[in-house]
Order: C-alpha cells, then structure tokens, then sequence
C-alpha cells in the first residue's frame, strides 16, 4: 500500500528499436517490431501500514520472434525497504514455452516485517481497533524467506483454453509476537513459526484474448494446496481455492471486469496461512491491494474468505512515450470481502467489507502499471497503491 511523496514516473525502454534503426550505408530503415521492452520504476513513498519507503522494482519482456504468447520470457526483480523495519525483496522468472508447452514460472524470495498485522480470527475481529496500524496489540514481528516452482500447460493443444498446472512452494516464517499483542493472548496454531512446504495443483479454463490486458473472455481456476511432514512442513493442513474471473466489453474503450474467489483451509491451519489463497495468482487479505482495497491489509483472516472485485475500465487516450506507443486508462471498482472461521462469530450473511474508488492504468503491451485511491465506506480510512499488473 503506497502513498507516495513522490513518484518517479516509470520508464519504458524498447532497446531493440534502437537496434533496428541501425542500417547499412545506403539501405533505408526498415521498421521492426522490438523484441524486448523494459521497466524501471524507482519509488519514494509513504504508506498509512508501512510508514516511508524506498526502494526499486522493475521487469524485462523478451518477446523473441513474436511467436510466442504473450512473451518468450519475463524476468522481474524488486527491493523494497520502509522505515517501520519491512522488506519485499523477490526475482521472478516466466517463461510462458520455455519447455515445449510447459510454461515454466519461479519466485524466490525473502520478507521481513516488524509490524505485521494481526488482528485475530474472524470477520468481527478487533472491533476496538480505530486505525492505528503502529499500535503493538494489532502487529507481530515477522520473517519469511520463501520460493515456489510451478509447471504450467495446455494437454489439449496450444489454442486449447484448458490448462493444467503443479508446483511447489515452501516457506520458513519466523514469528516474534510482542507481549501486549493479540497474537501473544490468544496464541493459535502456528506461533512456533517453522517451515510450511506445499505441493500445489490446479486447473483453469482461460478463454481471455490478452493475458496481460484482458478485454473479454474469462478463467474459471480451480487450486489445491496439501501441506505435511512429506512436503517438508511442520503443520498439516489443505486448502482449495475456486475463482472466476471475467471480461465484458461493452464499447470498444470499455470493459467490465468481475473476479469472485471462494477460498476453504482444513486441518492444522498456521495463523500466518488464514490470510493468503491459492491459485495461479496468490492474493492475501481480506484487506489489502489484493483483495478488498481500501481496508487495512490482512484486517480480516480466518480458513474460509470469500471476495468479488468489481471493475470498469476506460481506455482514456493513447500517446507517445521516449519514441514508443503508451495507452493511459482509468478504472472504478467495488470490492467486497469477508471470512468465516471455526469458533468465532463471525456476524450475519450479509455482513461484507466493501472499498470503493478509482485509479489510472498505463500499459505498453504486456506491461501494465496500476495506481488506485480507495475507501472504506465502514470506517471512512483511505489508502492508495502502486503496483505492477491489473489486480486481476
């Protein structure tokens, strides 16, 4: 969650146009299409959750001889540093047929956070917390240096939308709870910390016309994650998650977006799990830049969340950006969220957290960058985010 103070705008580079318009004497320029773009994106920031931040993300698409989809390769990288003692470092590669039909994807990572939230189980958790994301009652002290594999494919052909996919991902979360904090009273399973290995699983239908920038079509993904002694994993628990994700456009400048994810953990569920799902594309909460914006991150955990996002997105203009085309658009969406957890009450049916508000989007083919302001209409706090990608 960034509020910045101030943004260095992102700079995309086509390093192959330069190529391209070096010729031999006498022979006219002829025009290409680059085959690499980049991104840089410096940031100086100020967050409500993690206070000032500085640091550095950045990616790179190979797009080879343009007969693979949407890249040949993706390589990104971010550091990031605040001053309440959190750190987001990772190195991502995506090669989407780099074995044949298998796209091959990694993450290796390394997260530290002094402050990290935690407000107990259930969705009427905390109901005396007034915003105060420095106050120790709500925060443990937490590492967790991590990496995952996954091996993504289409066993019914390249055009086929089924895909199938199976992977590994593994964790060791160090927990320090404060002596005043919620974690520290109540003490759920997983305040040992320790490793949680998991071998992953999952199927999709993914009928979109761009995976990077969709205008219509739709994936419905269906995930499993098993955690045990055979996985390396000091708790034994499982998890599903199911997702929709879909595409309306209803004018050539305008989409409609929708994602509904339904996701259920059974067994010994460490505490530091209630907050994440699987699926392709790993979202935490409820609350944050990936699940219900405008709400603290992870204000709502517990084995069972539930949220929809809402977007309608508008393809402002088109411009020129250091000589290469660039699309600016703008967004307004409704989240909604909300958990349920064994042994807790967690309120009526229809007892949802919703954010609301807007954003831009600034996209040059497969790379997009997305800023959103957003509020909570419970409690009137606001946030704002900067990041890499659509939410969904």
């Amino acid at each position: 969650m960034l509020a910045p103070v101030v943004f260095l705008f992102f700079m995309l580079l086509s390093l192959s146009a330069v190529a391209a318009s070096r010729t031999a004497p006498g022979l006219s320029p002829v025009k290409r299409t680059p085959t690499m773009d980049g991104i840089a994106l410096p940031l100086l920031s100020f967050s409500s959750d993690q206070g000032f931040g500085y640091g550095a993300v950045g990616g790179m698409y190979l797009y080879g001889d343009g007969s693979k989809a949407p890249y040949a390769h993706a390589l990104s990288a971010q550091v990031f540093f605040t001053a309440r003692g959190a750190m987001n470092h990772y190195l991502r590669y995506d090669g989407p047929q780099l074995l044949g039909p298998l796209r091959l994807e990694g993450r290796l990572e390394y997260r530290q956070e002094k402050s990290s939230p935690f407000f107990g189980a259930g969705n009427l958790s905390a109901p005396d917390f007034r915003g105060d994301v420095d106050d120790q009652r709500y925060n443990y002290d937490k590492g967790s240096p991590g990496l995952w594999v996954r091996l993504r494919g289409r066993p019914f052909g390249e055009n086929h939308p089924f895909q199938s996919y199976v992977g590994y991902g593994w964790r060791y979360t160090r927990v320090s709870p404060y002596e005043t904090s919620i974690l520290a009273q109540e003490r759920p399973i997983g305040i040992e910390g320790g490793p949680s290995g998991q071998l992953l699983a999952g199927a999709l239908w993914d009928t979109r016309d761009d995976e990077a920038d969709p205008t219509s079509g739709g994936v419905e993904e269906v995930a499993l994650r098993v955690s045990g002694l055979a996985t390396f994993s000091r708790y034994q628990y499982a998890g599903v998650t199911l997702s929709e994700r879909r595409y309306i456009r209803i004018t050539p400048r305008l989409v409609f977006a929708q994602r509904l994810t339904l996701d259920m953990l059974f067994g010994e569920v460490p505490f530091f799990e209630w907050m994440t799902t699987g699926g392709v594309n790993v979202s935490e909460g409820i609350g944050g830049m990936s699940s219900v914006r405008g709400i603290e991150r992870n204000r709502f955990a517990g084995n069972v969340k539930a949220f929809s996002n809402s977007e309608l997105r508008f393809q402002a203009a088109r411009m020129s950006f250091f000589g290469q085309p660039l699309a600016l658009g703008t967004v307004v969406f409704l989240d909604l969220g909300r958990v349920w957890h064994p042994g807790v009450t967690d309120g009526k049916w229809h007892e949802w957290h919703p954010g609301i508000g807007g954003g831009l989007r600034f996209s040059r083919r497969a790379a997009v960058v997305r800023m959103d302001y957003a509020r909570s209409t419970e409690t009137g706090r606001q946030r704002f985010y900067i990041t890499f990608g659509h939410m969904f």
